[in-house]
C-alpha cells in the first residue's frame, strides 16, 4: 500500500516481552454473526497511543480473525500474503495485533473494520521479508490443545506421545498461569491454540526439537 507513514520503532519496554501484540476495543462496530461469543472477556488489553495507524508488514503468509483466540477456522475473515502493509490499531495485548482492514482486504464492507493477527508475523514496514522460521516440539506425553489457556475449556485435538507439532511464533509464546506453563501452537489449518509445557510440578510435557 504505497503512501503510508511507517513508524517501525518499538518503544524498549516492548522489546523485552516475547511478543508484542496491538488491539483495540470496536465496541458496536462488529457485527454478531462475526463477533466474539459474549461469554468470552479478555482482558490485558492497553491502549499504545503511538501505535495508531502504525505501519507493519506481514513477514509470512498468515490468517485474519474476528476474535483474539484466532480459532475456530469458522472465525477466519481472510489471509494475508508475505509482504503485504498492514496498519495497527492501537491497543496492545501480547501475542496480538488489531489492524484495521483497509481497502476491503476480505471484502467484507465496512461492516468489518478490524481483524485480529498473530503479532508474531508481524515486522518494520519496508525491510526486507525476512520469513519466520519454524520452531518445533515433540510431545513427550498425550497434550491437549485448547483454545484459550484454562484447562476448562473443552480441546481442540489430541497430540499424542511423540507427536511433532509447530510453535506459533519464534520464540515460542509460553505464558505462566495458575503454576502452568502455556504454550502457543499452530494447527496445520493455520488456526491457533494453547498447550501445557509445563505442569505445576516441574514436568515438561513438551521438548524443542530440529523441525524434520
Amino acid at each position: 500500500m504505497p503512501g503510508i507513514n511507517c513508524t517501525p520503532s518499538i518503544p524498549k519496554s516492548y522489546l523485552d516481552r516475547p511478543l508484542v501484540a496491538i488491539a483495540t476495543v470496536a465496541a458496536g462496530l462488529v457485527p454478531s454473526a462475526l463477533a466474539q461469543s459474549p461469554k468470552s472477556v479478555v482482558s490485558g488489553l492497553q491502549e499504545d497511543q503511538d501505535k495508531i495507524r502504525a505501519c507493519r508488514q506481514v513477514n509470512q503468509r498468515a490468517a485474519v480473525f474476528d476474535n483474539t483466540n484466532l480459532w475456530p477456522i469458522a472465525n477466519r475473515l481472510g489471509t494475508l500474503d508475505a509482504g503485504q502493509r498492514v496498519r495497527l490499531t492501537g491497543v496492545v495485548l501480547l501475542g496480538r495485533a488489531q489492524i484495521f482492514i483497509e481497502n476491503d482486504f476480505f471484502r467484507l464492507g465496512q461492516a468489518q473494520p478490524v481483524g485480529w493477527i498473530s503479532s508474531g508475523v508481524l515486522g518494520p514496514c519496508g525491510s526486507p521479508i525476512s520469513p519466520v522460521s519454524r520452531v518445533c516440539f515433540r510431545a513427550d506425553v498425550d497434550l491437549r490443545v485448547r483454545p484459550t489457556r484454562s484447562l476448562n475449556d473443552n480441546g481442540i485435538l489430541t497430540y499424542r506421545t511423540n507427536d511433532i507439532f509447530v510453535a506459533s511464533t519464534n520464540p515460542p509464546l509460553t505464558v505462566p498461569s495458575n503454576s502452568l506453563s502455556w504454550l502457543e501452537v499452530t494447527m496445520n489449518d493455520g488456526t491457533y491454540g494453547w498447550v501445557v509445557e509445563t505442569m505445576n510440578n516441574g514436568q515438561r510435557n513438551a521438548t524443542q526439537i530440529n523441525c524434520p
